[in-house]
């Protein structure tokens, strides 16, 4: 342990490294391309300057197109032509449009870009997403791998459900929309004409978005959700921690900037690394759990006591005392561990460079009993 706030010589404070040979997959491929999928999204300008980082770090050079109707158009034309040009010159392929109608509501435009999807797809295209602008793929080789185990020339509404039962009893049966609604190119072209679109507009109340592409597929086709595991809602208050820490392997995460906060840019930048590695779990001697990219768990009773097959819930529920009934979709919880049984190092940063992956695990100490902030850093070599 170091003492960053005293000034002196750190040689021979810190120590030797001590290796360990890990198995794991090999990265992504850098050169991987994905046209057979296309994103579409409805946000403002000011979100959209947000969004670049994170939405560059799946986009950027994957030839999947993005089509995004930006709200405030008409007060930031000029702004949202620079941004989309700077989106594009981080290599995400962009098209920043006007909503069809300056009455329409956010959930309406959500769903009219589809229109627009349509007609900048080809015969490439298979599959096509309506997102969020909290969206976020670890890597899209998995997302396309999933999609493309199904027949995209039939008619297919595919996604997943909330985790908590009280939005599906509020809201129903449908792909919740921040996971992604994920149309076959066969049904997105049947529903994507302009009359289509519109009627089915007419048909839904305009405030969500998700709401009115499953009334639209419903009413006007013979499609029914198909739930495809690693699709994620996060309907999921406050400290996800647990779900971080399960050994789940995500095709998305959503909510990370809004119900809960991650670093989800340098958590996932382990799949340029590692590929599938993204929150692998590693077990270190008989107290210590590593999971890939987001923590470090030291647990002072050791980990004999511990169901590490189960998810740990950690979050807080959205529907108050109403049993939130998560099972279907985590599988089974086991209770939270007290703060003064575990030390959990979270991670700050990763930098990847020339066959190495530096990893910075920071805990924060609590000042009130003068324990100082401690950092981990693993470094991985192949």
């Amino acid at each position: 342990m170091v003492a960053l706030d005293q000034m002196g010589d750190l040689s021979g404070t810190l120590g030797g490294c001590v290796p360990f040979s890990l198995s794991v997959p090999d990265a992504y491929p850098g050169s991987a391309k994905f046209p057979d999928l296309i994103f579409g999204m409805a946000t403002t300008y000011s979100r959209l300057i947000d969004s670049l980082p994170s939405i560059a770090h799946w986009s950027s050079g994957r030839e999947s197109k993005l089509i995004v109707v930006v709200e405030d158009w008409v007060e930031r034309n000029d702004d949202v032509l620079e941004l989309q040009g700077m989106y594009r010159k981080s290599g995400v392929k962009a098209f920043f449009i006007q909503p069809f109608d300056k009455t329409h509501s956010t959930s309406q435009s959500h769903f009219m870009v589809l229109t627009r999807m349509v007609e900048e797809s080809g015969p490439e295209t298979k599959w096509f997403g309506l997102l969020d602008d909290d969206t976020f793929y670890p890597h899209l080789t998995p997302l396309s791998e999933a999609l493309g185990s199904l027949d995209h020339t039939r008619d297919m509404y595919v996604g997943g459900l909330a985790e908590e039962f009280g939005s599906i009893k509020n809201f129903g049966i449908m792909a919740y929309g921040g996971a992604g609604a994920y149309l076959s190119a066969a049904l997105a072209k049947k529903l994507g004409t302009l009359d289509q679109a519109t009627q089915c507009l007419q048909e839904s109340p305009p405030n969500l978005g998700d709401i009115i592409l499953r009334d639209c597929v419903y009413h006007h086709s013979r499609a029914r959700l198909t739930v495809l595991p690693g699709f994620y809602q996060h309907d999921l208050l406050g400290d996800l921690r647990g779900f971080f820490e399960s050994g789940v392997q995500p095709l998305n995460l959503h909510h990370w900037k809004s119900w809960y906060h991650e670093p989800v840019v340098a958590m996932a930048a382990a799949t340029n690394f590692c590929g599938s590695c993204f929150l692998q779990r590693w077990r270190f001697g008989h107290d210590t759990v590593l999971s890939n990219g987001y923590s470090i768990g030291v647990y002072s009773e050791g980990l004999d006591a511990i169901d590490l097959s189960k998810m740990e819930r950690t979050w807080g529920q959205i529907y108050g005392d109403e049993d939130p009934r998560y099972e279907y979709i985590l599988g089974s919880l086991r209770d939270k561990v007290g703060e003064d049984q575990r030390k959990t190092y979270h991670l700050k940063d990763t930098e990847i460079r020339r066959g190495t992956m530096r990893q910075l695990y920071l805990r924060k100490g609590d000042p009130k009993a003068s324990q100082p902030d401690e950092v981990i850093e693993l470094i991985w070599r192949r």
